[in-house]
């Protein structure tokens, strides 16, 4: 797989965890649409903004360089990337809970829902980079001796 592709696929899984934690987020605001009143909505999608707008951020600046190549600035903007999470979230919190209409409960529910619904990330695991496969040819031998293993490869042809 090359590196091109390696990137897209740990992008479209970040993306695919965002994007689950959104339709999360729809169901908890549809389910209190339907169980409760207009503040508790309005709450749990606030709730669930406050996580999923600075993990979005998170994201995009995670990914932004990957490989070998770039693993000094994909640490800093790893690092980046959760600074300005940590610190959306507080001014998120910080602006939003004041609010008069607010019902915490609500709130705090489904963030707390969305953010641990990231443990199910772990149940799938990461794309590899470099897929294992045969790369010997026909001609190749593998001989072992004690504490060694030798391999002779014959004369590859294309």
């Amino acid at each position: 797989m090359p590196h091109n592709a390696y990137e897209l696929a740990i992008r479209g899984y970040a993306l695919k965890l965002i994007l689950g934690q959104l339709l999360l987020v729809i169901f908890i605001v549809s389910a209190t649409y339907l169980g409760t009143d207009h503040k508790s909505t309005r709450s749990a999608a606030l709730g669930g903004m406050i996580f999923l707008v600075p993990q979005y951020i998170f994201t995009r600046l995670s990914f932004l360089y990957t490989g070998s190549a770039n693993i000094m600035r994909a640490n800093t903007f790893m690092l980046l990337g959760h600074a300005c999470k940590f610190a959306l979230i507080f001014i998120l919190f910080s602006v939003i809970l004041p609010l008069p209409e607010i019902q915490h409960f609500y709130l705090f529910i489904t963030f707390v829902l969305v953010m641990f619904s990231q443990i199910f990330s772990l149940l799938k695991p990461l794309p590899e980079q470099f897929p294992a496969r045969s790369v010997l040819s026909e001609k190749a031998t593998v001989k072992e001796a004690p504490g060694s293993v030798r391999i002779e490869v014959g004369k590859q042809h294309a």
